[in-house]
């Protein structure tokens, strides 16, 4: 399957934490075994579902074409997951976008695309 962009969601006071090494390891690497990628199109709905909400995130756009290990996509509680198994260098991060919580404490996250 290929994919455009992958997108990762991090809590924003863990940033300097997870790539202070030179590379990009969340805590879903350790816990899981693989980096937890969300699809585009579940984004929005997995991070107010899944998420606690209420806290500043950090939306980080990956490369796949700078992925080294292998991606396999998942379905996990009726979200399409894409799992990036390995460490990923700090180059395959294209952004890193703040996501703050509205007065409800839920997210709106629109990705815009233009070729």
């Amino acid at each position: 399957m290929d994919y455009d962009l992958l997108f990762t969601v991090v809590e924003d006071q863990n940033w300097k934490e997870i790539t202070s090494s030179g590379t990009f390891k969340p805590s879903s690497l350790e816990e899981l075994g693989y980096i937890k990628c969300i699809d585009e199109k579940d984004l929005q709905q997995y991070v107010n579902q899944e998420i606690l909400t209420g806290k500043e995130l950090l939306l980080v756009v990956i490369d796949p074409l700078r992925v080294r290990d292998s991606i396999k996509a998942d379905k996990e509680n009726g979200f399409s997951i894409i799992k990036l198994y390995g460490e990923l260098t700090l180059d395959a991060l294209i952004d890193k976008i703040e996501l703050k919580p509205s007065k409800k404490g839920d997210y709106t996250i629109k990705i815009n695309h233009y070729d």
